[in-house]
Formats: structure tokens, C-alpha cells, sequence
């Protein structure tokens, strides 16, 4: 389910939300090769404002043109040289909160789901997502009730709902949990 503004969970916004990771310079006018970090690259569009996250540093795309998967080279105002962009290398581009892209449906951020409660499929409590950790094949939720931790592959077969108006994460527990 799409965030509509009124999120449940215990954490707050960050200050700043990643947009893409600086992965090295190209070329001799100043242009970045980054990859985006989800969503669709047409959000690059020249204009657009972004933030480098290490000096909040202020830049505006020139141009935008996309590569292979989800890589893209950006031109920005700003940097007019092979030098310049160097200080952009391994950075991220940042947008504030209030200009983050439209979620669509079954989107979140990942700092919503932080402080959701967990429930079986059947009901059961099972705790509080704690954290989210990146793997290759899927992010996976950190689930913590006392001292226990429970992991779950964000992936259809475990993870049956996630509303973060209502603050639950349903999903359906490992076989060795059913007793």
C-alpha cells in the first residue's frame, strides 16, 4: 500500500533521501556515472535539484543520459569539469523528503517500515521490524520480539502485506515456527 502522508512507524524521515550513488567521473566535462537508486531514471530530468550527501552540496542536472540497467550519466550545472566532478566520486545525490518521487502501489521506503508490527498471516504477534538489511536477491526485514530475531526475505512468498498507514507487516511464518 502507497504512504499517503500518515505513516505509523517509530522513525522519522531522514533529512535527506539517497537518489543515486556517484560510482565514478566520466570524461573531461564534468559529467558522473551514478546508478540510481530506484524508481524510474526519467526523475533526472535536466533541472532537477539534488544534493551531494558529503557537503550538501547543491546541484542541478544539465542532462541525463541513461545506460545499461540502472546506471545513467548526469551533467550537472554546477561542474564544469573532469576536477570538479572528481569530488562527486563515491558520493550520493540527495533530494529532501518533500520531493521524493510518487510510491506506487505495494511501495514504500525502507525507513517506513522501521517500528512496523509483524503478524502471521494467521494473526499471531510477532514482533517489531527492528531493521532491514540489503541483499543481493531482496531486502530482508529484521524482525525482533525480546531477544529473539526473526528474518524474512521482502518476497511475495513470505511477505503476504505491508500497510504503513495501518504500522503492520503481515507475513507468513517459517514452517520450524508453527510449532
Amino acid at each position: 500500500m502507497a504512504d499517503d502522508g500518515a505513516v505509523a512507524t517509530t522513525v522519522a524521515a531522514p533529512a535527506l533521501l539517497r537518489v543515486a550513488h556517484v560510482r565514478r567521473i566520466h570524461g573531461v566535462r564534468g559529467e558522473v556515472r551514478v546508478q540510481a537508486l530506484g524508481g524510474d531514471l526519467r526523475r533526472f530530468s535536466p533541472g532537477t535539484a539534488l544534493l551531494g550527501e558529503r557537503g550538501r552540496r547543491p546541484l542541478t542536472v544539465a542532462s541525463s543520459r541513461p545506460l545499461d540497467g540502472d546506471e545513467m550519466l548526469l551533467a550537472f550545472e554546477e561542474l564544469r569539469s573532469r576536477d570538479e566532478a572528481a569530488a562527486l566520486s563515491g558520493d550520493y545525490l540527495c533530494v529532501q523528503p518533500s520531493q521524493a518521487r510518487a510510491l506506487g502501489d505495494d511501495e514504500w521506503f525502507v525507513w517506513q517500515l522501521v517500528g512496523l508490527r509483524v503478524v502471521s498471516d494467521g494473526g499471531d504477534e510477532l514482533g517489531v521490524v527492528r531493521d532491514v538489511e540489503e541483499q543481493p536477491s531482496s531486502d530482508v526485514i529484521v524482525v525482533a520480539q525480546g531477544t529473539t530475531e526473526r528474518r524474512y526475505p521482502m518476497v511475495r512468498q513470505w511477505i503476504r502485506s505491508v500497510d504503513v498507514v495501518a504500522g503492520v507487516v503481515v507475513v507468513t511464518p517459517w514452517p520450524e515456527d508453527d510449532g
